[in-house]
């Protein structure tokens, strides 16, 4: 057997395990950061100006999530 069928083998016998989604999470902070952008375009408080960057990674970590991320946290 040569090198490249033996790897091939080997890799054919080992199982493969997804992730599942985590969608609860995932909806969670997807919320939290649709409204951190809609605060930071319509608020007038000091400090509002935080959602233009918290924001988007809010929704980038559940987008994350809902690809089955391996990292979830919860803040409350």
């Amino acid at each position: 057997m040569s090198k490249p069928e033996l790897n091939s083998t080997v890799n054919e016998q080992v199982p493969t395990r997804r992730r599942r989604p985590r969608y609860v999470l995932g909806t969670f902070w997807m919320i939290l950061g649709v409204v951190g952008l809609i605060t930071a375009f319509a608020g007038k408080t000091p400090g509002h100006e935080h959602g233009f960057w918290a924001g988007p990674l809010m929704i980038a970590y559940s987008i994350y999530l809902y690809r089955g991320g391996r990292w979830g946290f919860f803040i409350f």
